[in-house]
């Protein structure tokens, strides 16, 4: 016999239970919202980064709470230990890594989002509507239109779906089912060919998670030498193609490269569209910061050619400034991209009226059902502010690293380590008091490096150029002026030289 636990006198729900407790979180959130935009009013007066006190981290050491503290005490708890210590990529000094920075009205945006709290798995609903009508604006403006797209999460998200994509469509040419059979195909006499695919050695570390998450194996990722621009080679890429045939492998795809994560090189995607179509070969432009270069007369011409891919990833949330997570795919084929992707479920079955009539739209063009409405402070930004600024943004970053560029070109206790064609300037402080061997420039570069970032005044990251130690400057960055470069400048050269003398 089962005894049944007493009923509550009211029932659970995550909402206000009486008009006192709405008022009181009504307070509370337009408490939040000025919280916020005071703290990105106030961005430049502040630390770019700066490390938790160990005292604050014992709040991150607690067992689960049993029973809550409210919303006003929880709340208190973000402003004073989580807020002030963030990573930083919000403020107008930081030029660490390829992040963008956010924008107010992309808060809002999230936050009438998840309000909302639509599900994308498809639905015939606005929320939708909107997605696929931001994709579609972003076909037009990268010379694709009619292309189908998703939002998902982040690049490497974005450039597997595209991988897929030409993994299916390669197979479907050569009459092999992949989605049933895999890529090493079912147990028969004849297995087929391994599949591979190729990039230039400075393609993003995503190609080896794809080639790993999609059964390829890593070895499948075939790296090509670059250029003295550090640009694929495209005549050493043909001869590995040819070589790879006459070995029994099977080319698929050629990812080209819009914008390079070390030094910003972008490939020569015109060669690599001809070789492409010459081969027949799928051809996927990994444009993960790179691509939005399309979007500025300055820049346009950078990426020329990207326009004759079958797929592009590109990230809004790096030169997109739009907060995380924002990024797509676009895929030139709609038919190719829906059989990539295509399932079905009796729960899930298109109606002919209602919510369910169109189907599970997304949920057949990626791998989530799932989804959240990333569209919306994309549509919300555009719809305000127009494609035009965002071009002038792109334009103006590239400004201001020519600016940059120019001023380490210019100074004697600094070296420039690589081409700088877009938004990344990779250089390092070389002392003109003291003769360095190689090592002592890298030990001497590394701390100076973690000196400027601890320090919270700029905050470069780092990377090698032909095995030299070289900080980094990735600059996506909407709120800085060029007043900042020369801040970056002079920091870095007075840290540098207060190094040399604690010698």
């Amino acid at each position: 016999m089962t005894t049944d636990s007493p009923r509550p006198s009211a029932p659970a729900t995550f909402d206000p239970t009486s008009d006192d407790e709405w008022a009181a979180l009504r307070a509370l959130g337009h408490r939040m919202l000025d919280d916020m935009f005071d703290a990105q009013q106030g961005l430049a007066t502040t630390p770019v980064w700066q490390a938790l006190p160990s005292e604050k981290q014992a709040l991150f050491q607690q067992a689960g709470p049993e029973e809550g503290v409210g919303p006003a005490t929880a709340y208190e708890q973000f402003r004073s230990h989580i807020l002030p210590y963030g990573l930083g990529n919000w403020h107008p000094r930081f030029f660490g890594w390829v992040q963008g920075n956010g924008t107010p009205l992309g808060m809002l945006a999230d936050m009438l989002a998840s309000g909302m709290n639509p599900h994308l798995g498809g639905f015939n609903q606005a929320p939708a509507m909107v997605e696929r009508q931001v994709i579609g604006w972003f076909a037009d403006w990268f010379g694709m239109p009619g292309a189908s797209g998703l939002f998902v999460t982040g690049g490497t998200m974005a450039n597997t779906h595209a991988i897929a994509c030409a993994r299916v469509a390669l197979g479907s040419r050569q009459g092999r089912n992949v989605r049933m059979d895999g890529v090493q195909g079912w147990p028969s006499a004849s297995p087929p060919s391994p599949m591979v695919f190729y990039g230039s050695k400075e393609t993003h570390g995503w190609a080896y998670k794809a080639a790993e998450w999609l059964g390829l194996g890593t070895r499948a990722f075939r790296t090509v030498p670059v250029l003295a621009d550090f640009t694929i080679d495209v005549v050493a890429l043909s001869r590995m193609i040819a070589d790879d045939r006459a070995a029994g492998l099977t080319p698929f795809c050629v990812i080209g490269t819009a914008g390079t994560v070390n030094t910003g090189a972008t490939d020569d995607l015109v060669g690599l569209a001809d070789l492409c179509a010459h081969e027949q070969l799928w051809f996927h432009v990994d444009g993960a910061f790179g691509a939005l270069a399309a979007l500025s007369p300055l820049t346009r011409e950078i990426v020329r050619g990207m326009d004759r891919a079958d797929s592009v990833a590109f990230d809004l949330h790096k030169w997109g400034s739009m907060p995380f997570e924002c990024a797509c795919v676009l895929v030139k084929d709609p038919v190719v991209h829906h059989t990539a992707f295509r399932n079905s479920a009796s729960y899930l079955s298109a109606g002919d009226r209602g919510p369910t009539a169109g189907g599970m739209y997304f949920n057949e063009r990626g791998l989530d059902l799932t989804r959240s409405f990333k569209a919306l402070k994309v549509w919300m930004q555009l719809q305000a502010d127009g494609v035009e600024r965002l071009g002038r943004v792109i334009a103006q970053n590239v400004l201001q690293v020519r600016h940059l560029v120019a001023r380490i070109d210019a100074h004697p206790e600094l070296e420039r380590l690589a081409p700088a064609p877009l938004n990344i300037v990779c250089f390092r402080y070389v002392p003109t008091s003291v003769d360095l061997t190689a090592a002592e420039h890298d030990t001497l570069n590394a701390e100076l490096l973690a000196r400027l970032q601890e320090g919270g005044v700029v905050l470069p990251s780092s990377t090698r150029i032909g095995g030299a130690f070289a900080l980094r400057v990735a600059h996506v960055n909407h709120r800085s002026v060029d007043a900042d470069m020369d801040l970056l400048i002079d920091t870095v050269v007075e840290t540098g030289r207060l190094i040399i003398a604690q010698r």
